[in-house]
């Protein structure tokens, strides 16, 4: 996934780039949840470290693995337009309601867990690791009866059999579906380079998305979704999110809408509805739960 989502980046790059593969701790841990593993950034650190020792000159990541807050020496350089930012259900049942009395749903996402759960409380939602390959395997072969993964990974490696699931009412990851990519600050040849592949709107739907989860403190370890819908033509940017327990029982959600230069206070003013609605004890415990 991460080679495919960078030659999407090269491909629109009127220069040669040599591809640098880089293994990160997110990729070498297989057997234990991303959630119960202590620190940031499990796809980003070496990466990052290469970049600050000027290894490489530039970095592609899923935006939604990218920490709330970077090293200093980098910046998120340009944010190229997004795909879809829906969740997917793969297998050969269209919508969590047509699952099977205790089906086995497979996911490693506290997010994605909860929802299930709040949706189907009879589901057995089972961990599940590995790269979008080995996801599909252990689904062929009946370890699961579907996976839920991202529309967006699906789509870029080639996969059409899915369905994908309604934002509105299976809230994604903050900033699922979309690239950033990094760059050292203080390289303005390498930012001049990349900024025609900025997409406005992508950025400023994920900031507000990002600025959410910062209000929450969360990240992998919290079951959260937001999602924006932005009209240029209307002046308007939407944003729905959730808190939820582990088990999905307790589920908070809420909208905000405003004007698209006031998108960051409306997205930290819906966490703070949130948060005061309840969200601030759900997370406490959620916390002392994982630790």
């Amino acid at each position: 996934m991460a080679l495919t989502q960078t030659e999407s980046i090269i491909s629109k790059l009127d220069f040669d780039v040599e591809t640098r593969k880089i293994s990160t701790r997110g990729d070498k841990i297989h057997d234990v949840a991303l959630a119960k593993v202590e620190g940031k950034g499990f796809f980003t650190k070496e990466i990052d470290d290469a970049l600050l020792g000027e290894e490489i000159d530039f970095a592609v990541h899923s935006f939604k693995d990218v920490p709330t807050d970077l090293p200093d020496g980098l910046v998120i350089a340009v944010v190229p337009e997004r795909e879809s930012p829906r969740d997917a259900l793969v297998g050969q049942y269209g919508s969590l309601e047509e699952l099977p009395l205790n089906a086995k749903v497979g996911t490693s996402s506290l997010r994605r867990r909860a929802e299930v759960l709040h949706a189907r409380p009879d589901a057995l939602v089972k961990d599940l690791r590995g790269n979008l390959d080995t996801r599909m395997k252990k689904l062929g072969e009946g370890q699961y009866d579907a996976v839920i993964v991202a529309e967006a990974g699906l789509r870029r490696l080639g996969y059409d059999d899915f369905f994908p699931m309604d934002p509105d009412s299976f809230i994604p990851a903050a900033c699922q579906g979309a690239l950033a990519v990094t760059a050292r600050k203080d390289d303005a040849e390498m930012l001049e380079v990349l900024a025609p592949l900025e997409h406005h709107p992508t950025r400023l739907a994920c900031e507000g998305e990002r600025l959410f989860l910062s209000e929450l403190g969360g990240g992998c370890q919290v079951p959260a979704g937001v999602h924006t819908t932005l009209d240029e033509n209307a002046n308007t940017f939407s944003i729905s999110g959730f808190i939820s327990s582990l088990d999905g029982r307790l589920f908070l959600r809420a909208e905000e809408t405003g004007s698209l230069e006031d998108s960051g206070n409306i997205s930290m003013r819906l966490a703070r509805k949130l948060m005061d609605s309840g969200g601030e004890e759900i997370l406490a415990d959620i916390r002392q739960e994982v630790s």
